[in-house]
């Protein structure tokens, strides 16, 4: 919502978050009073140790829910009590040790236990320096340190890194030092931090949240400052944003240096005993269907990397020449942390295994990494998965077993076991050679040269430009972009070779001033698109986008011509190739594109898109996407090329306007996709209006994606209510659920207005989180809490953010992208899909609100027997044969 600015800024905050969709409301004294009572009663149980009996077979319940591979056994380890929060990261001590933190309450815990498998384990809270450090998603035990990531600070402790140390042999850290300060905070900002190889640096992975820090001494020059992807009006893209980032530093914070960026919000990293670098990098899974969603990935994080994540709709695709793609394509899915599995007592395949949690879809994936050029290729397989199983963590024990932690956003919390009681062979595998060295090796000697200026560089990198080996190849461009132009500009132009030239043609366009851009150009179309190879046509395309984008009107004029040869050939077999054309097609107004491109669109017939082997029957809210999008597979190419002709602004027959809007139309009828399919078809119908002059727009404006909806009218309680507290509710719950009625839980859901915002198996709208699952990942009281204390716990996925402007607005709403220049914000909860844009320029001040834009009171409608039968209706997950129902 954007307002004015009035003399009582108070007052006005409280009501433009009452005027938000859906309803915001205010905390009041009593609901301060109660979370404060809760907090006081946590806080005095936390300091005592907590045992917990391990070793024992899991509840019922997990032991149906919880799989492994043959050979394996998954064992709860540690049972977290409410008043230790929920457990987000982990790692082992120098003594083998577990240490673990929790997301929003400070505090670190190390777990002791005795010999033997059926010891007693118990939490210790640390005492010292550790009190304070909160809100961690990063562990590690180095350099006789505790290195701890603090991804939102508190009144003590400022989001960054810390190194805590033990000065007087207590056990205990007694020195905190902040070795890293960074600005951002929350989910997306730093995350866990590694040791590399030779044990000279850190590296830290930060996610697209963080700024980077002031103090970073230099930028490789992959990342570049021009525009980088044209778009259409209403859709232009950002300036280059970092992005998610690597950052590497001595073990004092020192020598701080950005290895790679243009990742979304990974959030852990590792290393294999070849020294490489990898992660599970996430993306946006409402994006689904649309042509720059890109699934969850595994990369290979190499030096001067660029993997492309840019806000909103501008994402880079993986092909483009100047990006790095994908080591392996996972699916939906929410990433958190990974490991190697050297040091488990496992088979050695499994030592060598690269293990990747999936919040989401309660997993962890055992990734087979194999040597592949200079890069890899792998493969992977469920090792863990079970419903209800949220994995934020994992590390190798000292005793052989992998640990992991599941929590997180206030879930409940533990620690489990995994060993191998198989017959294989686990003795401690050691490092492999490969047929790959070689390759490998060429790529680290061309990596030696990025960020430093060298004479020899030069010659090494125009060697290698054209190799067929992608990573050597991106090796060898960013080596030649870290020498002067001038030292390579000459050979560059004169090269004759088609593939050499084309990448250093790109080299250049990343370089070079807007007015030397012509002499690219120039060179770069006397290139036939058809006469070149599958990767040198998108490296040719990604050059001559990069020309427009930073040229001048000259540059467009010797481009055109290029682009009207390789008209008469559209559509080409490549789908990548037909997209980078269109694009340009339209952004240059090449005559006869608008005609080709609408027969081209009324060829999709749709495309499922890659979504992997996870397990979504685990998660109802992503099942539902995937299952729709299995039975009405989403118009790719079509939302690709619609999107491109918002740039046609004339030439235009009205019979093809009347085609355009009617395919936009159709695919909205006839297609499906994620959460922001639909939003982002209007978007592009919107933004093509815009395009007609305003006395012919009603006649294609009255050509609408979808039939205007029928709100229906929602039931109401018979009452009468009260004023439930959390005390009230589980009291009545106290003797148990049982024999509820279903079909009453049912209207209740309705009726206390959980319908508008919340999905529940078919029921209700996804403004907010999927409660399908609420009783599997839930206790009752987490239930009851999060309903009566809407404002004690507010996910960064669905905070709401103020922002006051410097002309004396008030804009609120949630961020959905933002980078150096710009925030884009949702002010109409029911419509995420429209974007309201802020330069940060314009941003005088901005904080996120503390209330939750769920109302309070939503139960204080419904009698006894209407609030527990709407608690065993959430508890079932909408499934009328659940065991609350007594059938």
């Amino acid at each position: 919502m954007i307002m004015r600015r009035s003399s009582s800024l108070l007052l006005l905050l409280v009501f433009s978050l009452f005027a938000c969709k859906p309803a915001i409301a205010q905390g009041d004294s009593s609901n301060e009073e109660q979370i404060a009572e809760t907090e006081k009663a946590e806080s005095e149980q936390e300091e005592q140790p907590y045992w917990y009996q391990p070793g024992h077979p899991l509840d019922p319940a997990e032991a149906g829910g919880i799989t492994t591979l043959p050979g394996f056994v998954v064992e709860k380890h540690f049972e977290v009590p409410e008043s230790l929060g929920s457990w987000t990261a982990i790692t082992t001590d120098q003594k083998g040790r577990l240490i673990c933190a929790a997301q929003h309450k400070p505090g670190l815990y190390r777990l002791e236990s005795g010999e033997g498998q059926a010891s007693a384990v118990v939490a210790r809270r640390l005492t010292g320096a550790a009190e304070e450090m909160g809100w961690c998603h990063g562990l590690l035990s180095a350099y006789g340190s505790l290195y701890v990531t603090v991804a939102e600070g508190n009144e003590s402790t400022e989001p960054g890194l810390y190194r805590l140390t033990d000065t007087n042999g207590d056990d205990q850290y007694d020195v905190s030092t902040q070795v890293v300060a960074l600005e951002a905070s929350g989910e997306h900002g730093p995350h866990n931090v590694v040791v590399g190889p030779n044990e000279e640096y850190l590296y830290m992975m930060c996610g697209n949240g963080t700024p980077l820090p002031g103090t970073v001494e230099r930028i490789l020059p992959s990342a570049t400052d021009g525009l980088d992807h044209l778009m259409p009006p209403g859709f232009e893209s950002s300036r280059h944003t970092t992005g998610g980032f690597v950052l590497k530093f001595r073990p004092d914070g020192t020598e701080q240096t950005v290895v790679c960026s243009g990742l979304r919000n990974s959030f852990d990293l590792a290393f294999n005993q070849q020294g490489e670098l990898f992660t599970y990098d996430s993306d946006m899974e409402w994006d689904l269907g649309a042509p720059w969603y890109r699934p969850t990935r595994i990369c290979h994080l190499v030096s001067g990397g660029e993997f492309g994540w840019r806000g909103d709709v501008a994402k880079w695709p993986a092909y483009y020449e100047d990006s790095c793609g994908a080591v392996l394509n996972i699916g939906p899915g929410s990433p958190t942390g990974v490991v190697f599995g050297y040091g488990a007592k496992f088979p050695a395949k499994y030592q060598r295994a690269f293990f990747a949690c999936d919040w989401t879809f309660a997993a962890i994936y055992a990734v087979h990494l194999e040597p592949h050029g200079a890069s890899y290729r792998s493969r992977f397989e469920e090792f863990v998965g079970g419903r209800g199983l949220p994995v934020t963590d994992l590390a190798i024990g000292s005793d052989g077993a992998m640990y992991f932690v599941v929590g997180g956003r206030r879930l409940g919390s533990a620690v489990y076991r995994v060993r191998y009681q198989g017959e294989e062979n686990v003795a401690p595998v050691q490092p492999v050679s490969d047929a790959m060295v070689a390759a490998r090796e060429t790529r680290r000697a061309l990596e030696s040269h990025h960020g430093l200026e060298d004479p020899l560089a030069v010659s090494r990198a125009l060697e290698h430009l054209g190799d067929s080996d992608r990573a050597i190849r991106f090796a060898a461009r960013v080596a030649l972009e870290s020498q002067p132009v001038d030292s390579w500009q000459t050979e560059v132009l004169a090269e004759q070779v088609p593939a050499k030239q084309i990448n250093g043609l790109l080299a250049l366009a990343r370089k070079v001033d807007s007015d030397q851009i012509d002499q690219v150009a120039r060179r770069l179309v006397l290139h036939d698109l058809g006469s070149l190879g599958d990767w040198q046509r998108l490296a040719w395309l990604r050059c001559l986008q990069l020309c427009v984008a930073r040229g001048n009107d000259s540059v467009r004029r010797v481009v055109r011509p290029a682009l009207e040869r390789a008209l008469v050939k559209y559509p080409y077999e490549e789908v990548a190739v037909n997209r980078e054309l269109a694009r340009l097609f339209c952004c240059l107004q090449v005559d006869g594109a608008t005609e080709q491109m609408l027969v081209h669109m009324e060829q999709d017939k749709g495309k499922r898109p890659t979504l992997g082997k996870v397990g979504f029957e685990r998660n109802a809210k992503y099942s539902e996407s995937v299952r729709d999008i299995l039975i009405a597979a989403p118009l790719i190419d079509r939302m690709h090329d619609a999107q491109m002709l918002v740039w046609m602004k004339s030439g235009w027959s009205k019979n093809q306007r009347r085609r355009y809007f009617q395919l936009m139309a159709d695919a909205v009828q006839n297609s499906k996709g994620g959460y922001w399919y639909v939003d982002f078809w209007s978007r592009i119908r919107s933004a093509a209006l815009e395009q007609i002059p305003e006395s012919s727009r009603s006649e294609f404006a009255a050509i609408e994606l979808v039939a205007a909806s029928q709100e229906t009218e929602l039931p109401t309680p018979e009452g009468p209510g009260r004023k439930w507290t959390t005390e009230e509710l589980l009291d009545a719950v106290s003797a148990g659920l049982q024999d509820r009625d279903f079909a009453n839980g049912q209207k209740m859901y309705s009726a206390a207005k959980c319908v508008t915002c919340h999905r529940l198996g078919t029921l209700g709208k996804s403004l907010g989180p999927e409660l399908t699952q609420i009783g599997e990942r839930f206790k009752i009281r987490d239930i009851i809490e999060a309903t009566v204390l809407p404002n004690k716990a507010i996910s960064d996925q669905y905070a709401v953010n103020v922002f006051l402007t410097v002309d004396g607005n008030v804009v609120t709403g949630r961020v959905i992208s933002r980078d150096s220049q710009s925030v884009s914000i949702a002010t109409n909860l029911e419509r995420p899909g429209e974007l309201t844009r802020l330069a940060s320029d314009e941003i005088e001040e901005s904080h996120v609100s503390k209330v939750s834009t769920m109302p309070k009171g939503l139960l204080d409608g419904l009698n006894r027997d209407e609030v527990l039968d709407l608690i065993a209706y959430l508890i079932s997950g909408g499934d009328s044969q659940h065991p609350v129902f007594g059938r």
